[in-house]
């Protein structure tokens, strides 16, 4: 009877042993004017990414420091939204997504300043805390007018019952 090496036997091992069940991290990114942004700055939860619910309507919310630069996403979105289905980014319906680059000045997707932008829930879990999606759009910044593209943007973040403090953006 042939052995049959080790390394063969615990890469068979592994290989079948892997949990498919395991949610990934959770994660807030985009592609923002072509440079890939990621929230990277830990909350008080010890996380990049948070969300909660209040009055409705879902936050999702996340920092990035970069080069002593802080800037910051949110989503704004209602509780009762339609999963699997893209919505237009609109503040009068509450479907909101802004990126603010100091603690004064930003970009939002607003259809009304000539902005434009779809969201897709893909999951919004209140049992288990989990809400995720993705999302695009084009933002106007809130002084100058001045457009930027939002691409490739994810979510996946746990839904905190408590509020949640973030680092303001801007520089540090």
């Amino acid at each position: 009877m042939k052995k049959i090496p080790f390394v063969i036997v615990a890469i068979l091992c592994f290989s079948g042993c892997k949990n498919d069940d395991a949610e990934p991290e959770f994660v807030f990114g985009a592609k923002i004017d072509g440079q890939v942004w990621t929230s990277n700055v830990a909350n008080s939860e010890n996380s990049t990414v948070a969300a909660t619910i209040a009055q409705n309507i879902v936050v999702v919310v996340g920092v990035q420091d970069v080069d002593k630069t802080g800037t910051a996403l949110g989503l704004f979105f209602p509780e009762d939204i339609k999963l699997n289905e893209d919505v237009d980014f609109n503040p009068l319906n509450k479907v909101i997504l802004a990126y603010t680059i100091s603690s004064t000045e930003g970009y939002v997707v607003d259809p009304a300043m000539g902005g434009s932008g779809r969201l897709r829930v893909t999951r919004l879990d209140k049992e288990n805390k989990v809400v995720e999606g993705s999302f695009t759009g084009e933002a106007i910044h809130s002084q100058n007018g001045s457009k930027i593209k939002i691409q490739n943007g994810i979510f996946r973040s746990k839904i905190y019952d408590t509020p949640v403090k973030t680092t303001p953006p801007g520089k540090r």
